[in-house]
């Protein structure tokens, strides 16, 4: 499979991917004086991880999408997995504690950009995005392209031949 044949599915991932970044951001600008107040408390520190945080996001899509790196698939689906239950245990404790310092739009951007996340992350997993990730075989390009004789047989590998079980 080449670009022109991405699966929908590894396409809507990048989407959805691209989506939950600008959600997070969004959420950022939206409660701007709980951002400023971290910008106030270690300037350069938030500034670098305001900075790193896309730039690692994008280059994963890249490697996920462009390159087709099947461990960075997994490590996509396990990293969702593990914020989800990070989350959800921080909200636990807060719960249990009778206090949180967000509000309730951030507990909605949150949600909306880890679902947004978790979903990009299972379209990995469909049918057709399992074969984006396959190693494509560079020998048998070469093999096949390198090959004149067009009246040549086909390769003792091919299933071209059906053989009878008599």
């Amino acid at each position: 499979m080449n670009d022109q044949t991405m699966p929908k599915s590894v396409r809507y991932y990048e989407r959805l991917t691209y989506a939950g970044m600008v959600v997070v951001f969004i959420n950022q600008l939206v409660n701007w004086d709980r951002t400023a107040s971290h910008f106030a408390e270690a300037l350069h520190i938030f500034t670098i991880v305001q900075i790193m945080f896309p730039c690692v996001q994008i280059f994963w899509v890249w490697l996920v999408v462009r390159k087709r790196v099947n461990w960075a698939r997994w490590m996509t689906l396990g990293a969702q997995f593990a914020v989800m239950f990070v989350i959800g245990f921080g909200f636990g404790i807060i719960a249990n504690k009778g206090h949180a310092d967000g509000t309730v739009l951030e507990l909605v951007f949150l949600i909306l950009a880890t679902s947004l996340y978790l979903l990009a992350a299972c379209l990995l997993f469909t049918r057709d995005a399992i074969l984006w990730f396959v190693p494509q075989r560079a020998e048998f390009g070469h093999a096949v392209a390198g090959s004149s004789d067009s009246s040549a047989s086909p390769p003792a590998h091919s299933f071209s031949r059906v053989e009878s079980w008599s």
